[in-house]
């Protein structure tokens, strides 16, 4: 604040000396003739030391405190450069909003990661400004168009005065990218909360474990899919991840948990438990035998076929370039097939669930083994920590591979103080304080009366 009321002092003042010595001029250049006018003008001492010397001090301290004034503004351009922004939408197809790059979440995250002291995120905010590089129009079409590049400028004040102007616009956009990963490239997480496993099943516990790894697995080969080759820092790749994770969930619970479980006949309330699962069992069956039904439909309908519709089919038509050839039509009796072969599949997949049910009906018919149900507890509790780390890993991985990503997606350009751009003003400034001082000069010798 002070250097800015200094240099705009310094201006002001070199602004009076320039328009008083020239309307002295003009309301005395009366006094004198026109000869006596081109005299003076001739006669004056254009390279005076004194008016060089002082000009040179002007414009040192103007430099000088222009330079601190620089200090406290600096912007930078965030471009957009995958395919959604062209149609202003952000990379999940959501509707894509400037005002986010420094929405009170970019800000707070900022301060949060640079640890800058005594600012608030009002204060801070308040020296921001986002706007479009390029701005369009309403009249016709031809004005309509969407920007992809934003400039973010800064500006401190008072209350931001001891902070490094440039450390904070890398702050405010790093802290966006950030944001932006998270918020519309990567939502993938399991359950936050613990469950109570105590008001639980233990097989059901199992089929929880299960799914929760299954989701990790599948993140990770849609991950793969998207990039097979990338590598996080620690030298992971989504395969490799998802090999530990699938081992992890065919040992420790299909094998070790489920096992254990089976075996000892672990239940926490038997009756209630082999009831739900009879219970299961019956509705399975019921699509069981729906699809076999189904099934036996299909193979009837296929032998009602002749064997003359059942060959291959050949029909006349052509091709893209207008040719015609003989192409191969499918009959109903391959829809039929098609459909057998589902329908058997299902029936299978009844059957062997119910055979599952069964076991587990079987195995827990006894009592369950109280020696060994601390045991159990146990392994869950670390099977949970495992799973959760698993998680955590993935996670981690994947916003590796958006920033990653994102880095070409999103490009920020930081512009700071420009030498050449400090040096083109100085020499302005300069040649305003010399044209000022030489017109103050020439003023006093005009007369103030003939």
């Amino acid at each position: 604040m002070f250097t800015d009321i200094l240099q705009k002092l310094i201006i002001l003042t070199v602004g009076i000396i320039f328009v008083s010595s020239a309307a002295i001029i003009f309301f005395r250049q009366k006094n004198v003739n026109r000869a006596e006018r081109t005299q003076i003008f001739k006669t004056a001492e254009y390279l005076n030391a004194w008016i060089i010397l002082i000009c040179f001090v002007t414009t040192i301290v103007y430099g000088i405190f222009n330079h601190f004034e620089l200090k406290k503004t600096v912007h930078a351009i965030v471009s957009l450069n995958y395919s959604e922004a062209s149609q202003a939408l952000n990379s999940n197809g959501t509707r894509y909003n400037m005002a986010e790059i420094i929405c009170d979440e970019v800000v707070e995250r900022a301060i949060k990661k640079g640890a800058l002291e005594d600012v608030t995120v009002k204060q801070l905010k308040n020296c921001l400004v986002v706007y479009p590089c390029v701005q369009g129009g309403v009249g016709d079409e031809s004005q309509y168009h969407i920007s992809t590049e934003f400039a973010v400028q800064y500006y401190a004040s008072k209350d931001t005065a001891h902070l490094d102007s440039e450390n904070v616009i890398k702050l405010i956009t790093s802290s966006y990218k950030e944001y932006y990963i998270e918020k519309y490239t990567d939502n993938f997480s399991l359950d936050p909360e613990k469950p109570d496993f105590t008001q639980m099943e233990y097989m059901d516990i199992v089929s929880y474990f299960e799914k929760e790894t299954q989701a990790i697995l599948n993140y990770l080969y849609g991950m793969s899919e998207k990039n097979p080759s990338f590598v996080t820092e620690n030298g992971s790749t989504f395969n490799s991840i998802a090999g530990k994770v699938y081992q992890f969930k065919e040992t420790q619970i299909d094998q070790n948990l489920r096992s254990l479980i089976l075996q000892n006949g672990i239940v926490r309330d038997r009756d209630e438990y082999v009831d739900r699962l009879s219970y299961q069992n019956k509705n399975v069956d019921f699509d069981r035998q729906k699809n076999e039904a189904s099934y036996r439909l299909c193979n009837e309908a296929i032998d009602m076929y002749s064997e003359e519709m059942t060959r291959v089919v050949l029909v006349p038509t052509w091709d893209q370039a207008g040719k015609y050839y003989m192409g191969r039509t499918k009959v109903g009796v391959d829809e039929l097939s098609v459909m057998a072969t589902n329908f058997s599949n299902y029936v299978a997949s009844n059957e062997k669930e119910i055979m599952d049910n069964n076991l587990v009906i079987d195995k827990i018919a006894s009592t369950g083994q109280d020696t060994q149900i601390s045991s159990v507890d146990t392994l869950i509790d670390s099977i949970y920590e495992s799973v959760k780390g698993f998680e955590k890993e993935a996670i981690t991985a994947g916003r590796e591979y958006s920033r990653h990503r994102m880095n070409q997606c999103i490009a920020v350009s930081i512009y700071g103080i420009s030498i050449m751009g400090e040096l083109k003003t100085l020499i302005l400034f300069a040649a305003f304080v010399y044209v000022s001082l030489v017109l103050h000069h020439i003023s006093k010798k005009f007369p103030k009366k003939a």
